[in-house]
């Protein structure tokens, strides 16, 4: 029943406690005085079996997340070209935006994960400031965004339909149409294969990065679109199988947190249907 020591109610009690000390330490004989439910053995057994249950999956879910890599086998008769010959860099580093409490939204490093774009946390520009920021070029759906540093690698594909800036530790890759798939490269370049080449390829000391220069030199495989569009496709059902980890993930967090409301006596309900 410890698990009660992660709920609200002991974040309450303990800012209870240090409300208006110097320092916001605590001593033993603080917790001694937090107080919880207890009910009989045999129902701490039931709860506690019902939370592990929980645990579990998302446990397993949560490696699911880890592990995956989309996996593209190279055929030994593709082209292999650099970077910089497919792709058009745009690149914002070296320039910090004046940020707004609303907005047009700005997309950092901290927003592109592997393989995906998540919106928080939440960062605008003015919009009148738009036009004078984005002076470098502006990304269109379909390229690629790729963290230069802290994180190094992290790659996803824009598929946002309005405007947005970028700010530093960002550049967006711009495949030429022609010969590249945006989502092939993204895909690509998340692979453990591309991942270790750009990772032997970082340089800093306390912060580690990767040069414009040294990213364009990378080579990468150059498939027929057909293929592209072919391999995108079957990574892309897998992807949809990673993403519904996440929201299982989510899903059983919020079990757990229902059965510790239950237990302070709390109507919290579980969530249920598809949309939790």
């Amino acid at each position: 029943m410890l698990k009660q020591l992660t709920t609200g109610h002991f974040n309450d009690f303990l800012r209870e406690q240090i409300a208006g000390a110097n320092i916001n330490n605590l001593s033993g004989g603080l917790l001694y005085r937090f107080q919880i439910p207890l009910p009989p053995l045999d129902v701490q057994q039931e709860i506690v079996a019902e939370i592990e249950g929980y645990q579990k999956v998302i446990n397993g879910a949560r490696a699911v997340l880890d592990h995956y890599r989309p996996h593209i086998p190279i055929h030994p008769d593709w082209p292999e070209l650099p970077l910089g010959e497919v792709c058009r860099f745009i690149d914002y580093r070296g320039k910090t935006p004046e940020k707004t409490a609303s907005g047009l939204p700005l997309i950092t490093a901290k927003n592109v994960r592997e393989g995906y774009i998540n919106p928080e946390p939440r960062e605008f520009i003015a919009e009148a400031d738009y036009d004078a920021w984005m002076t470098r070029g502006i990304p269109q759906v379909g390229d690629v965004l790729f963290t230069m540093e802290a994180p190094l690698g992290n790659v996803a594909e824009i598929t946002m339909t309005g405007r947005f800036a970028l700010a530093q530790r960002l550049v967006a890759l711009c495949p030429n149409r022609e010969l590249l798939v945006g989502a092939f490269l993204k895909d690509l370049l998340l692979t453990r294969t591309l991942q270790d080449k750009i990772l032997a390829h970082q340089s800093g000391t306390t912060v580690y990065g990767i040069k414009a220069s040294v990213l364009k030199e990378l080579t990468i495989p150059l498939p027929p679109l057909a293929t592209q569009q072919a391999i995108v496709a079957e990574i892309e059902a897998e992807q949809a199988l990673v993403a519904a980890n996440r929201e299982l993930i989510a899903r059983f967090e919020k079990k757990i947190q229902a059965t510790l409301a239950r237990v302070w006596g709390e109507n919290t309900p579980e969530p249920t249907g598809e949309n939790t």
